[in-house]
This record gives structure tokens, C-alpha cells and sequence, in this order.
């Protein structure tokens, strides 16, 4: 399981921001994995990297400066196939192309087929050749094979179909817009990192949700918060990475993790931060 928020400010005339995202990454403690970096291959871009073998080093959230691209992966339960695809590749491979969204997914249209349910969220920053920061966010599921733009300011996405979310997800983005709409100024950032960050551990079930407890039955209650905590099954929420964009093109990523390998009785958290210049 994994959550997204994202606040889109450009229209916001009082604001600083022309976008926040908020997200914590779900996954087994022990899966390998490398916590967010400029890449070996292309230091163009920013991310987190899935070590699994097979996993073909591909991430659940990527940025790439150059090509003013954000992808982010949330994977759809209950949708399996054999010998499916890796899901990663398709973030790695969207932030490192200059191809727009919609012209991306047609180009991997018959390597979507092979891949489990997922929902893609991308943030095209702006034009290459515009000095204009105009967000715009769209999701593709390869289960409705739907692309949607979406215009709202605030935006809330999980596990789930765009458009039926979850209530944790529905309950994320309404206190998203409490927290962007008090704290959107850049001599607020501190403030409004320790609030998003807040957001992101926050234990609280919203129940009942019966796509939830369809889904499953016997652990949806451990998956109805924000943050997701089994430390039988050492399962939970492992990352939290927050992207801040203000409309002057200044870029703060911060990634808080779980230091591995991981002590459930008494888990360490590593901080690391990047910063750049769109323009």
C-alpha cells in the first residue's frame, strides 16, 4: 500500500508554491532497496531504486530537473498476472524521456499489457522551453487503460482507482488542503514540512471501507491509516518523501526513511535532502 497527496498552487495567487506532493511508500521491511539518489546512469535524475532481483532497478517515485518530470507508482491489488513485468520501469523510463505523458503511454502500450495493476501519477512541471511553472498532474491505470488531467487543487491518491479512492485517501487530501492553505509561503517551509510530515505518520483507521475490507478481509484494518505499521509481517510504511516547488522554479526534496535493516521495537529514521533550480 502506498498514499499520495499533492497540492497544485499555481493558480493560487497567495501562495508560494506551484506544487506539494506528500508520500509515503508501503513495502516489506526487508525488500532491498536504495534510498533516493541521483542515479548512476543518469544523474539527471532523482530517486529511490527497487533492488529486488527482477525488479529491473526500477522506483516508486522519481524526478528528473532536466526533463521537469515527476512519475510516481502505486501499485492496484487483486490485479496478478504470471511472469508480469517490472512496474518500476515504467517511472524510470517516463522521467528519463522527453516524451509528454500521453504520448509516453501509447509509446509503452504493449509492456503496460504485461505488468500488474497500477495507477502512474505524473507531474509535468512545464514546457522545456517555457519559463512558466504550470503543473500539470495526470494518472493512468492500465486496469480502465484511462488517462485523466486532473484541475483540481488538491489531490489524493492510493491503492485504488482515481476515482473511487479510499477514505484514508479521501481524509489525507482534506487535511492537505488545511495544511497548504495556512502554511504557502516560503518563510513558512519549516512549518509546513513538519505538518506534511505529520500528515504522513498519522495511525488514525477511517473505517469502515468496504473496498478496504473486500480487498482484505482480515487485514484491513492495519491497512485503513495513513501510516501503515505489521510489524509481524514486517510490513509498513518505510519512506516518506515530500517535494516542494515554488513558483520561482526552487526545488526541496526531502526523503525520510527507515534505516535497514529494520528494528521493529525500535525503528531508526534517516533524513536526506536535495535542492535545485528548475530555471
Amino acid at each position: 500500500m502506498c498514499i499520495l497527496f499533492i497540492y497544485i498552487g499555481s493558480n493560487d495567487e497567495g501562495g508560494d508554491y506551484s506544487l506539494i506532493m506528500a508520500s509515503n511508500r508501503d513495502e516489506y521491511y526487508d525488500r532491498p532497496t536504495q534510498n533516493m539518489v541521483q542515479w548512476a546512469e543518469d544523474p539527471h535524475v532523482i530517486g529511490g531504486r527497487d533492488l529486488k532481483p527482477g525488479s529491473g532497478g526500477g522506483t516508486w517515485l522519481a524526478i528528473s530537473p532536466t526533463q521537469r518530470k515527476i512519475g510516481v507508482l502505486l501499485n492496484l491489488p487483486g490485479n496478478e498476472i504470471n511472469n508480469a513485468q517490472s512496474r518500476g520501469k515504467i517511472v524510470a523510463d517516463y522521467v528519463k524521456c522527453e516524451t509528454p505523458t500521453q504520448e509516453y503511454i501509447q509509446s509503452m502500450k504493449n509492456y503496460i499489457k504485461e505488468c500488474n495493476g497500477f495507477v502512474l501519477v505524473t507531474a509535468e512541471l512545464c514546457n522545456s522551453n517555457s519559463d512558466k511553472l504550470n503543473p500539470k498532474v495526470s494518472t493512468y491505470s492500465n486496469i480502465t487503460d484511462k488517462l485523466i488531467v486532473h484541475k483540481e487543487s488538491y489531490l489524493g491518491f492510493g491503492n485504488c482507482l482515481p476515482e473511487n479512492p479510499l477514505k484514508k485517501v479521501s481524509y489525507g487530501k482534506n487535511q492537505l488542503e488545511d495544511i497548504c492553505s495556512r502554511l504557502n509561503k516560503i518563510d513558512q517551509k519549516k512549518e509546513l514540512i513538519d505538518e506534511l510530515l505529520m500528515l504522513l505518520k498519522t495511525g488514525d483507521r477511517h473505517l469502515p471501507d468496504s473496498q478496504l475490507e473486500d480487498r482484505s478481509p482480515t487485514g484491513y484494518k492495519h491497512l485503513s491509516s495513513v501510516f501503515v505499521s505489521i510489524a509481524e509481517i514486517r510490513y509498513g510504511t518505510r519512506t516518506h518523501t515530500l517535494v516542494l516547488v515554488t513558483k520561482t522554479g526552487h526545488v526541496d526534496i526531502i526523503e525520510v526513511t527507515l534505516e535497514s535493516p529494520v528494528d521493529t521495537a525500535n525503528p531508526q529514521w534517516l533524513t536526506t535532502e536535495h535542492q535545485f533550480d528548475l530555471f
